[in-house]
């Protein structure tokens, strides 16, 4: 081989090694073009998850946060003291009581002239009843002691429960006694606000306590009138017959 020969062999290896050498370097630059990739790509990743839990922890703070607001306003639902509830529909009661008021009971009456009435009342004080009278048979019994003529006043309780009461008016020779009298004019308060009244055995009369509480709601009357009232109140005593049970037990004709 020439000389010429090897030098170009020479320079051709020289080339070859240059490129070789070149190539090297190239493929450090990849590799290392790569590690920032991969150092890049993984810090990305590492931000993404960490923004990831972060939106993910926000999240649950806010479903905790929701999660414990009241949804319910405890003194918009509070019930009052004073605070009635009107349902807006009409009440009729299949059963009114014919009674005196308790003791321990405030109650009302209703003020209207229409909503009172005088009548003759049978007055069974064992049996602690009430019998409405017909005034067609008042010949057959008028010599009943029991036989009053009496006053019916309605009446209300603090829960809107109605009930009559029946006080005897004066006899024929206008003589009232002491209980009777002070009976009406506990209704005459009991119309203008809450009364509660007991009985002053020492005085023969009744003692009257006036509600003081201003606040004290009125009175819900019953939307009945009085004919429906009475008619209720009195349904199983009512006599218009003279042959009623209750008349033949007077007579003796019965046993009690």
């Amino acid at each position: 081989m020439r000389t010429s020969d090897y030098l170009a062999s020479g320079k051709l290896f020289e080339n070859k090694l240059v490129r070789y050498c070149t190539s090297t370097s190239n493929i450090g630059e990849i590799m290392t073009n790569k590690e920032k990739r991969s150092l890049e790509d993984l810090a990305n990743d590492e931000k993404s998850e960490n923004n990831r839990a972060q939106d993910s922890f926000n999240t649950g703070a806010n479903n905790v946060a929701q999660i414990k607001k009241p949804k319910i306003d405890l003194e918009s639902v509070r019930a009052k003291a004073d605070q009635q509830i009107d349902l807006g529909v009409d009440t009729e009661y299949t059963v009114i009581p014919i009674r005196n008021p308790k003791p321990d009971e405030f109650y009302r009456c209703m003020a209207e002239d229409n909503y009172s009435m005088d009548a003759y009342i049978l007055s069974l004080k064992t049996d602690n009843e009430w019998y409405l009278i017909d005034p067609d048979i008042l010949s057959e019994i008028q010599l009943e002691s029991q036989l009053r003529v009496m006053t019916l006043y309605v009446c209300v309780t603090m829960n809107s429960t109605p009930f009559v009461t029946c006080i005897p008016q004066p006899d024929e020779m206008g003589k009232i006694n002491s209980w009777h009298e002070s009976g009406h004019r506990t209704m005459e308060e009991a119309k203008q606000c809450w009364v509660r009244r007991q009985a002053d055995k020492a005085n023969g009369a009744y003692v009257i306590t006036k509600a003081m509480n201003a606040k004290l709601p009125d009175p819900k009357w019953p939307t009945m009138t009085l004919s429906e009232i009475i008619d209720r109140a009195f349904d199983k005593f009512y006599i218009n017959d003279i042959q009623h049970p209750v008349l033949q037990r007077l007579r003796g004709e019965v046993m009690s």
